[in-house]
């Protein structure tokens, strides 16, 4: 299965889009998207294991797709990452960044 269907699976298992709701379902499908470099799949994934949603929680793994996604100029993921910054010049860093990779969904980029 591509990534991305993978991506829409989890999302669907997740949020119960016509089938039962099944988190730990919404969690594999999800991991197998991010692995293949789906930046919204990483996001969400990381949300989930930073909730315990579907798994025991894991910081450090939640941290870390996180961090990918935010690698590959996910908006959302930059944002979260300023928020969760100490460092007042970083933090502004990474929103300006998020400012720009939002400027590029935008123009279709």
């Amino acid at each position: 299965m591509a990534p991305l269907d993978a991506y829409r699976l989890g999302l669907a298992c997740r949020n119960g889009d016509g089938r039962p709701r099944d988190a730990a379902a919404a969690v594999r499908w999800l991991t197998r998207a991010a692995e293949g470099g789906v930046p919204e799949a990483m996001f969400t994934l990381s949300n989930m294991l930073a909730e315990g949603e579907g798994v025991t929680p894991d910081a450090v793994a939640a941290r870390r797709w996180l961090e990918a996604a935010a690698q590959l100029d996910y908006p959302e993921a930059l944002q979260a990452l300023a928020l969760r910054e100490t460092d007042p010049r970083r933090a502004a860093e990474l929103m300006r960044e998020a400012g720009h990779a939002l400027g590029h969904r935008a123009k279709g980029h």
